[in-house]
């Protein structure tokens, strides 16, 4: 049931990647609970926050993008619901440890 739970949810998410405006609160009404019931039920399965889970997911499709098609780096910002591509830049490095031009180099 949890994993259904997750399922649900990130196809929610991926569904709606590309709106940088996806909040915390129109994921409760999806999922047809709380802010904070949502808040703990995704923290306790993932041990990431909601906005934690939303951004780990826009930026692993982002490295999917940037590994099988050669669209610009800021059009994959753009894709996966970042309006700044040098905040997607940063956040991304942080989260594989290198930059999205080197992911795409490999």
């Amino acid at each position: 049931m949890e994993d259904a739970f997750v399922q649900k949810l990130r196809q929610h998410i991926e569904d709606n990647l590309t709106q940088s405006e996806l909040s915390v609160e129109e994921l409760s009404r999806k999922m047809t609970m709380s802010y904070q019931t949502l808040h703990r039920k995704i923290t306790a399965l993932t041990n990431l926050s909601p906005v934690q889970f939303i951004r780990l997911i826009r930026l692993s499709k982002a490295r999917t993008l940037l590994q099988t098609t050669q669209l610009p780096i800021s059009e994959i910002a753009f894709e996966v619901g970042f309006n700044d591509a040098k905040y997607f830049s940063r956040v991304f490095t942080e989260e594989f440890g290198q930059t999205p031009s080197s992911m795409r180099a490999k």
